[in-house]
């Protein structure tokens, strides 16, 4: 059985064959190249016989005497099997005289996508994620590497050639990243950097500065300052290298701290749960702010200091509020709908 192409993406494709080769292309065109790829499995099939045309034209190879298998290998060479695609099967059609298989369609995607992975990486593109109040999401990255985000969180994802970079521009987020020691995966905080080659860890830029728990694997953690030098927008301080079960902090106009991690503590909020064992009260109601839309205010300063223990629902702000009022007999304010006040009692 065979199936009839469009005209219009067999025109698509030989478009876009001449425009990946022009010389002045943007890596805006490669993004939507991706993007018309992923589309569906006949744009690849299209694509990669208008690649056959211009080869035979070009090179006049017309019995074809590259194989399907070295596509394969040289895409796998420049990191195909790094992308977070799986393909749908092509159905197959007669093609100038040849038959198109399944398996080397499936090869074709692989190599044609693998090669605009390298064209991606040789030319940067920034990936913006984000997430609202109350809102956690996961990602998979170009490199297969995986990132879990936090309540109100957001990151840049620039990757390159040399490096994976990641900018946490506020929250936090918990990476699963591939192994890749050629390319580092860097992430970057106003404080600090986080630098691992395959690990488990999280970062939180959190206002009192940046904390780095690592569950698995190594992490380099280095402070960063401003400097006056042309060119130059940071330097590194101090770099220490995390162990597994341990927790690294940055902060302001100190060297950077390390510690043991409660990692059961810590990680919690990937199951929505706040854990706090001895946290001071300011910290606590800080903590809740992130997850919800109705605020918890301190009023009454002298409690900042009050130590909480307890496992919290994080989008449950009232199961603090009865704790704090039936356990340590704290007044509260819940006359103004978009706000409870800690501290104050009510009219």
């Amino acid at each position: 059985m065979t199936t009839s192409v469009p005209r219009e993406v067999t025109r698509q494709a030989a478009s876009w064959v001449v425009q990946l080769r022009s010389a002045d292309r943007s890596a805006g065109t490669d993004c939507e190249f991706a993007d018309w790829l992923r589309a569906s499995p006949v744009h690849v099939a299209e694509y990669l016989l208008a690649v056959e045309v211009w080869q035979a034209l070009a090179h006049v190879d017309l019995d074809r005497s590259t194989s399907s298998e070295s596509l394969i290998d040289e895409a796998r060479r420049f990191g195909a099997t790094a992308l977070p695609i799986t393909p749908a099967p092509v159905t197959s059609r007669p093609a100038r005289g040849r038959w198109l298989s399944a398996r080397t369609a499936l090869g074709a995607i692989v190599a044609v996508l693998g090669t605009f992975t390298w064209m991606s990486w040789e030319r940067p593109a920034v990936i913006d994620l984000a997430t609202g109040i109350g809102e956690q999401r996961s990602a998979v990255l170009p490199d297969r590497s995986i990132v879990e985000l936090n309540t109100r969180s957001e990151i840049r994802v620039i990757y390159s050639a040399s490096q994976r970079r990641i900018e946490l521009v506020r929250g936090e987020a918990f990476f699963q990243v591939a192994k890749n020691p050629a390319r580092p995966f860097v992430v970057f905080t106003d404080l600090a950097t986080a630098t691992a080659v395959g690990t488990r860890f999280s970062v939180y830029r959190a206002s009192r500065g940046t904390i780095v728990t690592v569950e698995e694997g190594r992490v380099l953690v280095s402070d960063i300052r401003p400097t006056t030098r042309p060119g130059e927008q940071t330097r590194l301080i101090q770099s220490v290298e995390v162990d597994p079960g341990t927790q690294a902090e940055a902060q302001p106009s100190r060297p950077v701290q390390t510690h043991r991690a409660d990692l059961q503590r810590s990680l919690a909020w990937r199951e929505r749960r706040l854990v706090f064992d001895g946290t001071p009260l300011a910290q606590v109601i800080e903590e809740f702010n992130r997850y919800n839309s109705v605020t918890l205010l301190l009023m009454d300063t002298r409690l900042s200091d009050r130590r909480i223990s307890g496992v919290f629902d994080a989008n449950d702000p009232e199961s603090l509020i009865d704790f704090l009022v039936k356990v340590d007999r704290i007044p509260v304010n819940r006359s103004d709908q978009r706000a409870i006040r800690i501290g104050e009692g009510g009219p």
